[in-house]
């Protein structure tokens, strides 16, 4: 007999008066909602109802709450021991007054053969070396260090020669040398005016290829328009397809996966404890589905919902269509009881 079974029949109220277990645990158990108990106290619970009735049947259950703890367990779960001496009144202990008569025979030592000096000297330039270190750090910015400029010495001293102008010599012309130069700029005038007449030619002639090309495009256009609207082809409408969904898959993606099924129709559960794919036939009926944890694909036709987290989820399913829905709906539907 499961648990569920058991609180069914004798309610929580006859179950918490058996088991001495108090009515709001007993809710918790019922509702799975393991985060407000803790591992210890859900599985001596167990225990328990496993002592009080011997029929029962708490295997699954119990593996829920493994997995649940398991996926949920806590950042830093080490446990910290703390020894604290067991002494009476403020006085010492024999074990202080050893460690202090040990601490003043060993400096008393190294005051003995001149370590003592020679210790305290090396810990100050240690402290010197990173005082010096972190200004270096802290004083010196990247900005700055940008700036900074290494020069050598004078021996190393890199010489820039500065390039120097050519000197430039004046050049006396007499009337046949200015009029040699009129005549070549002239010439030069007239080239250029040919190259200029040349250039806007060739752009006339672009802008009129641009025209024609853009003018055939809307007449091409228009007549396949005209072509389609004699045709009657804008008033075909394309058929419609409905999917039907016949099989649903349940593919769990981290470890083992309890989930069940419950039939809206006949109100007939059935739960599974899987770690591999999983197909369910839906045989046009409602179901809703519930997962343990979220990390899980479920694939039904064409349609896949791929989930990743620890949180319990909730789904509607029929023939036509697959959506999530929250607890509050999957109540709803389930008869305003949990599974």
């Amino acid at each position: 007999m499961l648990f569920s079974e058991i609180i069914k029949t004798d309610g929580v109220e006859g179950v918490a008066s058996k088991t001495n277990i108090s009515t709001v645990n007993l809710g918790y158990l019922v509702e799975e909602d393991f985060k407000r108990l803790n591992r210890v106290k859900a599985l001596g619970f167990l225990l328990i109802l496993e002592r009080e009735y011997k029929d029962i049947d708490v295997t699954e259950l119990r593996e829920r709450i493994k997995i649940y703890y398991e996926e949920n367990r806590p950042h830093d779960d080490k446990v910290v021991m703390v020894a604290k001496d067991s002494v009476e009144g403020d006085g010492f202990s024999f074990f202080k007054y050893f460690i202090i008569a040990l601490l003043i025979g060993g400096a008393f030592y190294l005051y003995s053969d001149g370590k003592l000096d020679s210790l305290i000297q090396n810990i100050e330039d240690k402290k010197d070396f990173f005082d010096d270190k972190k200004a270096l750090e802290n004083n010196v910015s990247t900005e700055n260090a940008d700036k900074v400029v290494v020069g050598k010495s004078e021996a190393e001293s890199v010489s820039i020669e500065t390039p120097v102008a050519p000197k430039v010599e004046t050049i006396v012309l007499n009337d046949e040398t200015l009029d040699s130069d009129k005549n070549d700029n002239e010439n030069k005038n007239e080239v250029l005016t040919q190259r200029q007449l040349a250039l806007n030619l060739s752009k006339v002639e672009e802008v009129n290829r641009s025209v024609e090309s853009v003018v055939k495009e809307v007449s091409e256009e228009f007549l396949a328009n005209e072509r389609n609207i004699s045709l009657g082809i804008n008033d075909v409408e394309e058929p419609s397809s409905s999917a039907t969904l016949t099989t649903i898959n349940v593919n769990p993606t981290r470890g083992m996966l309890w989930f069940g099924f419950i039939n809206l129709d006949s109100k007939k559960r059935r739960e599974f404890m899987k770690k591999s794919s999983t197909p369910f036939n839906i045989n046009n009926s409602k179901w809703l589905l519930v997962t343990g944890h979220g990390y899980l694909d479920i694939v039904a036709d064409d349609k896949t919902i791929e989930l990743a987290d620890n949180k319990k989820h909730y789904f509607y399913i029929d023939s036509s269509e697959m959506r999530e829905i929250d607890k509050k709906e999957f109540r709803k539907l389930n008869g305003r009881r949990g599974w």
